[in-house]
This record gives structure tokens, sequence and C-alpha cells, in this order.
């Protein structure tokens, strides 16, 4: 079922589940050792004067490996696959497939991006080669156009619900196909600014009942969607979440909260709200537009 309006959701009547699914407890991460910035796909990518960003390896290494370790101190278990040479944004592993629970099967399966750029095309049959290597069913998309996994759908075990962003980088249609095949319900989302490309940039699921969200990026009846399903509704101040990222953090539990340093006013919505926040510093990663959230994809393990 596709729910694009209010409308939408109030016939379906209830958006929870009768049982929970099982929760995700890993992350999968791809090493940095070909990060860097060669090209512009996002309005981050270029300094000032227009100019591509110039990455500092060893610090973006550093980063990389604060978070993973910020990562354990949660109970996180963490795989990586190995960066390639050629694919310097193969780093944010959160964009080339989609982890969800498919009810026809009852487990975990996953779906293949098809990535809008063709610069980070050729990353994903790493991704599949790793699913398939940890017995994971891999499924191939008919649809011909783009879907830019995790960074736009976002599966809910809680609520047993798709929260899918469309826009620059994927396209509304795709969810079509993933919700005939699959069975799944979808809440689409449009995304209306070129600063947040990705659902994953202006939306972060806090608990079951919180989320975190960039209003601005949202048409009307995106944000009376997701006013419907969740009860707090954390706006991130929009400067804060240009510069420092916030809707790109990331809960794993409902408690503790992972984020870029350097956003006075949302760690202190978060406190208020009882949350654990852990700061980090992703700045070498945020050169080609991505955070926490991105560098990271939240799976079954």
């Amino acid at each position: 079922m596709i729910l694009n309006t209010l409308e939408d959701y109030q016939k379906l009547k209830t958006a929870h589940l009768s049982h929970p699914l099982p929760l995700f407890d890993s992350v999968l991460m791809a090493a940095p050792d070909f990060f860097e910035v060669v090209y512009a796909i996002n309005p981050f990518m270029k300094d000032k004067e227009g100019r591509l960003n110039q990455v500092d390896k060893a610090k973006a290494h550093r980063e990389w490996n604060e978070l993973v370790s910020v990562f354990s101190k949660i109970n996180l278990k963490t795989k990586t696959v190995n960066g390639v040479s050629g694919l310097p944004d193969m780093v944010f592993s959160a964009n080339q497939s989609f982890p969800f629970w498919n009810p026809q099967t009852q487990r975990y399966e996953i779906v293949l991006s098809k990535m809008r750029s063709p610069q980070r095309a050729q990353e994903v049959p790493y991704f599949k080669q790793f699913w398939t290597e940890q017995g994971f069913v891999v499924h191939e998309l008919s649809y011909k156009g783009a879907f830019e996994g995790n960074g736009d759908a976002i599966f809910s075990p809680e609520h047993g619900i798709v929260f899918g962003g469309f826009g620059s980088r994927t396209d509304k249609e795709v969810y079509e196909e993933l919700s005939s095949r699959f069975n799944l319900t979808i809440a689409r989302l449009e995304l209306c600014s070129s600063d947040f490309y990705h659902l994953d940039t202006c939306f972060s699921i806090l608990s079951k009942d919180t989320v975190a969200i960039q209003p601005d990026a949202f048409s009307g009846e995106g944000l009376s969607l997701i006013r419907a399903f969740f009860d707090r509704v954390v706006e991130i101040p929009y400067e804060e979440n240009k510069n420092y990222f916030c809707g790109n953090c990331f809960s794993p539990d409902g408690k503790n909260v992972v984020t870029q340093k350097g956003s006075p006013t949302f760690k202190n919505q978060l406190e208020q709200l009882g949350f654990t926040v852990w700061e980090v510093d992703t700045g070498e990663f945020m050169k080609s537009g991505g955070s926490v959230f991105c560098l990271k994809l939240f799976y079954p393990g």
C-alpha cells in the first residue's frame, strides 16, 4: 500500500504492527581508503569559490575510526567492506542497498540500489557480493529509474512502514514496485529542497514515537504524514542542519543519538527529551555531503 496523503494514512486505520519485528543490531560500513572529492553531485562538494573540496585523508580515517568506536560503545556490531579505487563515495554505505522485512517470506531481505549518478553506479555490485556472502536474499529492481537505497528508503521495524523519500535522487515511481512486489506499506515523502537531496539528510527516526526533521525539506502532505506517525517531531533549525548535518544523525535504540558536533540547539532539544547524545566529527565526509547516517547501513546482523 502506498501512502501519499494524510487521508491515505487515515484509511489505513493503524500504522503499527500487531506484533513486533526483529530489530536491527548491526551496521555495515565501507573503509575510507579511497575517499576524496573528485566530482560534484550535490551542493556540498564545492567550496565558496566553486572548487572541489579538498579532503584531508588522514583526518578522514581518524573520523571514521572514531565513529566505529562510538558504535561499539553503544553495542552495535560493525562489519566492513573494503573501499575500491576509483569509487570515492563508496564510503557512504547507506546508499547502495535497502534492507527491509519481507512479509511474504517473513525475513529480512535486500533490494539493491540504482544510483542516479553514473559516478556511483559501480559501487552497488560490491554490496551485492557482501549481502550474498552473508546469506541474505538479494533483489534487483525491474524499474529502470533511480533508487538510492537507505539514503531515501528508511524501513522502521517498530512501525512496519517504509518511509520513502523521492525527488532529486530517487524516483517517486520506484515505490510502486517495492510496494506491489513485496507487499510493503510505504509512506512517500516528497523532498523539496536541493540542500536536502536524500531523506536521510532531513529525517531521522529517534524512537518509535520521535523523529527529527528539517520541515523546510518536505511538502505539506509529507509533513502531515510525518506528524501522523510520530507523537514527537523535533524540528531542526535550518542553519544547524545545513552546517552540521543534524538531520543525518542516527539513533539505533531509541536512547542514544550519534550526531555531528557543533549544533547546540539540536543537542539541547535531544537532551531535553532524555536522549544520550554522542557528538562526533565527520567534517571531512561533510565535504562530500554526508555524515553519520550516510556512513553506515543499519541492518539485522
